[in-house]
């Protein structure tokens, strides 16, 4: 007996690429997981430069003996607010590309592909994170781009600095909450900094 039914059109390999993507992209809560992890390495960090700043700061003072002079605490302002910041953003970049996740979201099991579903590239890699990344802009942060903020008004007496320092404040608030609204109206759960950066998470096999 021949069959008179017809065989189903190859689907074309992009599209089998787009629903492999669709089952395997990264869910609201792993993503959350991953950031609530990355938050606690921050806070890591963030006490690390602070122990780092503190001790330069004691030393000058002569263990306490001393008042330390202006320069010390600006050392230490420096120490903690920069530290922090390059050191947190050169690690995440270098776990971006080499491994294509953050800590948390190597705990979580997740991963960052480009939007063709290829690795990461270095390059890249950097874009995302300065991309408006939530864990840059991050509301832990807020409290030290608010001191800098201070220090550069009462010191500089620059608006522009001044002003400039202040959107950085505000961006530790805008920037969670504009990936979390993004991330929830996007198909494909892409946050801010993976639209800017052509990626998008996904879970690993």
């Amino acid at each position: 007996m021949v069959s008179t039914s017809q065989p189903a059109p190859a689907r074309p390999a992009a599209a089998r690429t787009a629903v492999a993507g669709e089952r395997h992209i990264a869910r609201l809560n792993a993503r959350v997981s991953a950031y609530a992890i990355d938050s606690a390495l921050l806070v890591g960090f963030m006490l690390v430069f602070l122990i780092i700043g503190g001790a330069a700061l004691l030393f000058t003072s002569d263990f306490g003996a001393n008042d330390p002079p202006d320069s010390a605490y600006y050392a230490f302002t420096a120490v903690l607010i920069g530290g922090t910041v390059l050191a947190w953003s050169a690690w995440n970049i270098a776990l971006v590309a080499w491994r294509a996740q953050t800590a948390g979201m190597y705990l979580v099991g997740i991963a960052v592909r480009t939007e063709s579903g290829l690795p990461i590239s270095p390059g890249r890699s950097i874009l995302r994170w300065f991309a408006f990344h939530p864990l840059l802009f991050h509301p832990l942060l807020l409290p030290l781009w608010g001191l800098f903020a201070y220090l550069t008004a009462s010191l500089t007496l620059n608006q522009i600095a001044f002003g400039a320092s202040l959107v950085l404040v505000v961006l530790c608030i805008a920037v969670p909450i504009a990936g979390v609204i993004a991330i929830l109206v996007d198909p494909e759960r892409r946050a801010l900094h993976d639209r800017i950066a052509g990626t998008v998470a996904v879970h690993l096999d």
